[in-house]
């Protein structure tokens, strides 16, 4: 895979599968099993992509996603990224807030034969459970 088509696939993560919310998007970009790398206190742990995106979508439904920067290198790309969303559904056991949020990050994906293998998650969870006023 080129460089440019490394970044296409994750680009198709951000775009078609959290923005778009077309869960088939997943088959096409990733496989089953991606590993996942969380730092320690992350907020939520997935055990799977498409149960991430599911709860994800529970919690809240009109999350969008900004692309700010994407840098590729061998089977790697790197996004800087934002979001916006309302939490309009349970979020970590906790009843809806209806409470506007914002966050950022930057992951790092591993791509092989076409498909997202591995990831590398950094975002604010901290400020994310602060704006709920899970913490304060």
């Amino acid at each position: 895979m080129t460089l440019e088509e490394n970044k296409a696939i994750v680009r198709r993560y951000w775009f078609d599968f959290w923005n778009e919310k077309n869960i088939h998007t997943l088959d096409e970009i990733a496989v089953e099993d991606v590993v996942f790398h969380f730092p320690p206190g992350q907020a939520h742990q997935p055990p799977t992509l498409r149960k991430w995106f599911e709860t994800a979508l529970i919690a809240f439904p009109d999350v969008h996603f900004t692309l700010h920067d994407e840098l590729a290198e061998g089977d790697k790309v790197v996004s800087r990224w934002s979001y916006e969303a309302t939490n309009t559904g349970n979020f970590l056991g906790r009843e809806t807030t209806s409470i506007r949020v914002q966050d950022q990050g930057i992951d790092i994906f591993r791509i092989e034969n076409g498909k997202i293998v591995e990831m590398w998650v950094a975002q604010d969870s901290l400020g994310l459970l602060q704006q709920l006023k899970v913490l304060q």
